[in-house]
C-alpha cells in the first residue's frame, strides 16, 4: 500500500495512479485546472483505486449542481465495489450522504476523518466546503484551526489549511486573525484562490476599498482563467467597486471576468452573476440584456429544488429579466422543497421559502411584505448557506424595500446599521442620503 502526498495510506499499488491522484489533490486544494481529468487518469491506471473514486465523488457532489449527480453515483458505486481501507470507505460514505441530501451528516463524516487524521487534507477541505453550504460557521473556523497542528511551515498543503482557517475566522468576525492567516497562506502559495478570497472577505466586511482593491489586483496569480475560483474573486473586486459607487467598473468586471461567456454552464458562476446584477438592479442601474441571458441559463434547473440557496439566486435573475412566470415557478419549487425531510427541505422551510416569497413581494411592489419576510429570517440566514458577503443581499433588499415603501424609520435603522459596520463606505453614505431624501408613506410597523 502506498501513501498520498500528505502521508495518508491509499489502496493502490500503482505508482503511476498515485502520481495522477497526487496531481488531483494539488488541483483540488488550489481550485485549479481539471482534477476530474487527473482522477480519471489515475483510475485508468488502477480501476480499483478506491480513494480516487472517493475523491471523484466528493468533487462532483460539491458542485451543488444536479447535472453531476449521475457521475457522482457512478463514482460511489465503483468505489464501494473496489473495497478500500476504512478511511477510504468513510470518504465514500460521506460523499454518498451529500449526494442523497444528508448534508449535515456528510459534513460531520468528513470532519470526523479530518479530526482523527488532520493530515487528511481532502477530508478537511470537504468538511470546510460543507460547512459553507449549511452555515456551520464555528466549525468553518475550528476544524482548519485544529488541523494546523499537523502541518509545519514547510509542509505540503499548509497554505490551504491557513486559507481555510482564515475564511472561518472572517465568518466568525475575527477579522485581524483572518487577515494575518490569509496573508500568510498567500505568501506560501500565491495561487491559493481560497486564501486570497478570505482576505477579500475581510476588506468587504469592513468596507475597506482602499486596501481591498489593491489586494485583489495584486494577487493576479490566484485570479487567472486556469483557477476555477477566479470568477468569485473578480466578483469580490466588483463588490468593492460597488462600495465606491463605481457601477461602470462593476459592470465591466461582470462582462470581462465574472460572466465572460454569457451562456457559460458553470452554475457557481450564475450565483455570483445573479448577486452582482441584483445589487446593480437595487441601485437602479441599467444592466441591459444581462439578466435575460442569465435567466436563460437558470431556466434549465429551476424545477430541481436541489439547494434553496441556488433557488434564491435563480429567482433574482428571473425578477431582473421580468420573467414573472418563471419567478412564480421558482417559488413553487421552493415550496415543494420545504415539504421535504432532507436537509434542503429544512433550509427551505426555515429560511429559503420566507426569502423567496419576500423577494417575490419586492418584485410585485409589496414592500411591507418583503421587509417583514426578509427581517424575520435574516438573523438565521446562515442556515441557508453562503457567506456574510453573499447574504448581505438580504439586508440590502430589505433596506431598499423599506425606502421604496416609505418606511422611513426602518430604512434609517438599516442604513445606520450598515454605516456602523462600514463607516467609510461611499455606497452606505449614498444610501443614507437617499433615505433621508425619501418621503414617508407610513410609519414602520
Amino acid at each position: 500500500m502506498l501513501a498520498d502526498r500528505y502521508g495518508n495510506d491509499v489502496s493502490t499499488s500503482s505508482q503511476a495512479a498515485l502520481d495522477r491522484y497526487n496531481e488531483a489533490l494539488l488541483l483540488i486544494r488550489l481550485y485549479e485546472g481539471d482534477p476530474i481529468a487527473a482522477l480519471d487518469a489515475a483510475l485508468d491506471d488502477d480501476p480499483d483505486f478506491t480513494m480516487a473514486w472517493a475523491a471523484r465523488a466528493a468533487v462532483l457532489v460539491q458542485q451543488a449542481d444536479k447535472a453531476y449527480d449521475a457521475e457522482a453515483e457512478r463514482s460511489l458505486r465503483a468505489g464501494f465495489a473496489s473495497g478500500g481501507n476504512d478511511a477510504e470507505r468513510m470518504h465514500l460514505a460521506a460523499a454518498r450522504d451529500w449526494l442523497e441530501g444528508r448534508l449535515h451528516k456528510a459534513v460531520t463524516g468528513f470532519a470526523r476523518l479530518a479530526l482523527e487524521n488532520p493530515r487528511d487534507l481532502l477530508a478537511l477541505q470537504s468538511a470546510h466546503v460543507g460547512c459553507f453550504f449549511v452555515g456551520r460557521q464555528a466549525e468553518l473556523r475550528d476544524w482548519p484551526l485544529q488541523a494546523l497542528r499537523a502541518f509545519g511551515r514547510e509542509d505540503d498543503g499548509r497554505h490551504a489549511v491557513l486559507g481555510m482557517a482564515a475564511f472561518g475566522l472572517e465568518e466568525c468576525g475575527d477579522f485581524a486573525r483572518a487577515e494575518d492567516m490569509g496573508s500568510e497562506a498567500v505568501a506560501l502559495e500565491p495561487r491559493d484562490g481560497w486564501a486570497v478570497h478570505a482576505v477579500a472577505h475581510v476588506h468587504e466586511m469592513r468596507g475597506d476599498t482602499d486596501r481591498g482593491i489593491p489586494w485583489l489586483r495584486g494577487n493576479i496569480q490566484a485570479m487567472g482563467p486556469e483557477n476555477g475560483f477566479s470568477y468569485h474573486n473578480w466578483w469580490h473586486l466588483a463588490l468593492l467597486h460597488l462600495d465606491r459607487n463605481d457601477h461602470a467598473e462593476a459592470l465591466s468586471l461582470y462582462d470581462s471576468r465574472v460572466r465572460p461567456v454569457a451562456d457559460g454552464k458553470v452554475l457557481m458562476e450564475w450565483i455570483d452573476a445573479s448577486a452582482l446584477l441584483w445589487r446593480l438592479h437595487l441601485d437602479g442601474v441599467d444592466t441591459g440584456n444581462r439578466f435575460a441571458a442569465l435567466a436563460d441559463c437558470w431556466a434549465d434547473v429551476t424545477a430541481d429544488g436541489y439547494y434553496a440557496f441556488n433557488d434564491l439566486h435563480a429567482l433574482m435573475a428571473f425578477i431582473g429579466a421580468g420573467r414573472m412566470a418563471d419567478t412564480e415557478r421558482i417559488v413553487e419549487a421552493v415550496r415543494r422543497s420545504a415539504a421535504g425531510s432532507d436537509d434542503n427541505g429544512h433550509m427551505a422551510r426555515e429560511v429559503g421559502l420566507p426569502l423567496a416569497e419576500g423577494f417575490l413581494a419586492f418584485a410585485n411592489g409589496r414592500h411591507d411584505v418583503a421587509v417583514d419576510n426578509i427581517l424575520a429570517v435574516r438573523g438565521i440566514g446562515q442556515r441557508l448557506g453562503g457567506s456574510h458577503a453573499q447574504r448581505d443581499l438580504l439586508s440590502l433588499t430589505a433596506l431598499h424595500a423599506a425606502r421604496r415603501g416609505g418606511m422611513r424609520q426602518l430604512a434609517e435603522a438599516l442604513v445606520a446599521e450598515r454605516l456602523a459596520h462600514k463607516p467609510a463606505s461611499p455606497s452606505a453614505k449614498r444610501l443614507q442620503r437617499e433615505v433621508e431624501a425619501s418621503p414617508v408613506v407610513r410609519a414602520a410597523a
